[in-house]
């Protein structure tokens, strides 16, 4: 690969095993290729995508998004797109090192498709769970079971915009091939 061609990492929002009768892992690596994508590897979980591509990030969401509506993937189906290197920052801030440490699965992050989100909201935030900013993300300590914190995920969704999120292990997986990938 050459060295100039920027690598990327795409996640993809709303993606699942429901998902997988349209589109396998291997179907999505297959189809990125042929669309121009360098290399495409998946990686952890369902929806994480790291490739080189010649382009900026929102041609990459674009070609992505033909790509998934190509299998059928209604709108729901989101590409986010992120440098390795903004990963990597957010890695490094870990603003909740004893969460990650301890609950790794129970702290998430949250990846946004408008660049700047609204996060006004978070003032009025009363807990329990636990929300920091990190370059316009957001890493929440849900310190529980996440399918009990509802309430927040949904003031995340309506105040926000469309997101994925990402558990902090898969987090750190991530950044660190995509950043091998960086130096290949």
């Amino acid at each position: 690969m050459s060295k100039t061609t920027p690598i990327y990492v795409i996640l993809l929002r709303a993606i699942g095993p429901a998902t997988h009768r349209l589109m396998t892992m291997s179907q999505w690596r297959d189809a990125a290729g042929r669309a121009g994508f360098v290399a495409p590897e998946t990686l952890v979980n369902t929806g994480n995508l790291i490739a080189g591509f010649d382009g900026n990030a929102d041609q990459v969401a674009r070609r992505m998004t033909d790509i998934v509506r190509g299998f059928g993937l209604g709108e729901n189906v989101v590409p986010v797109v992120r440098p390795p290197a903004l990963l990597a920052k957010i890695v490094e801030a870990d603003p909740i090192p004893d969460a990650a440490a301890m609950r790794p699965n129970q702290t998430g992050i949250y990846f946004f498709v408008e660049p700047k989100p609204d996060f006004g909201w978070l003032g009025e935030h009363d807990g329990p769970e636990v929300v920091h900013v990190v370059h316009h993300h957001l890493v929440v300590d849900f310190s529980r079971d996440v399918a009990q914190a509802s309430k927040l995920i949904r003031k995340i969704d309506k105040h926000c915009g469309t997101n994925t999120a990402r558990n902090w292990n898969s987090l750190g997986r991530i950044a660190e091939r995509s950043l091998a990938r960086e130096t290949e």
